[in-house]
């Protein structure tokens, strides 16, 4: 299972890198040491970062939080190019007559007319990438879950929601169905008649 996931992670290397990053940041945030930094690996720690145990709750459950939503507000932020220009307009043609710079360096018909078929099928695949790198290494979520033990009633009741999702979310991608799962709906929608 281990080759599927680094495969997947590989595939959609913008996401998986973003996040560990986003991973790194959240553990010098929270004052927990490193231990491995490389992004990209060959194990069940690609796309994630090695670290010391985040012992707070409120830490761990925030290591396992913010990183997934800052990919997501990554990816609704690019996705807004290929939703807007393709999907509602249906406009899959002139984005490199629409652009300046483009123009300017692109005016052999036929390569202007590859590069208009190819820039939205990029942003799917960014969007898809950061998408399907949401969710938090199993370990950490395991680890978040005995840290929630420790919180009081109130803040389990608010943390409650990101706590199931996170746990959902980290043992769908153990096993790479993220990927197979944002796959399948793409092709949906990109069969859809509007």
């Amino acid at each position: 299972m281990t080759a599927i996931y680094v495969i997947i992670k590989i595939l959609t290397f913008p996401g998986a890198i973003t996040k560990a990053f986003f991973e790194q940041i959240m553990c010098r945030i929270f004052r927990c040491p490193v231990e491995d930094n490389r992004y990209l690996r060959t194990d069940e720690m690609c796309g994630h970062v090695e670290h010391e145990l985040i012992e707070r709750p409120v830490a761990s459950y925030m290591y396992c939080l913010v990183p997934g939503f800052l990919n997501f507000s990554l990816a609704v932020s690019l996705a807004w190019f290929p939703l807007i220009n393709v999907v509602m307009l249906g406009n899959y043609t002139g984005f490199v007559a629409s652009s300046a710079l483009l123009s300017k360096i692109i005016t052999e018909p036929a390569l202007v007319k590859t590069v208009d078929f190819l820039i939205p099928f990029f942003f799917v695949w960014l969007c898809v990438s950061l998408l399907s790198n949401l969710f938090p290494l199993y370990e950490d979520a395991l680890v978040m879950k005995e840290q929630y033990g420790k919180l009081n009633k109130a803040v389990k009741v608010i943390f409650f929601p990101g706590y199931i999702i996170m746990r959902v979310g980290a043992w769908l991608e153990k096993y790479s169905l993220t990927f197979v799962i944002l796959a399948v709906i793409t092709f949906l929608l990109a069969i859809a008649k509007p």
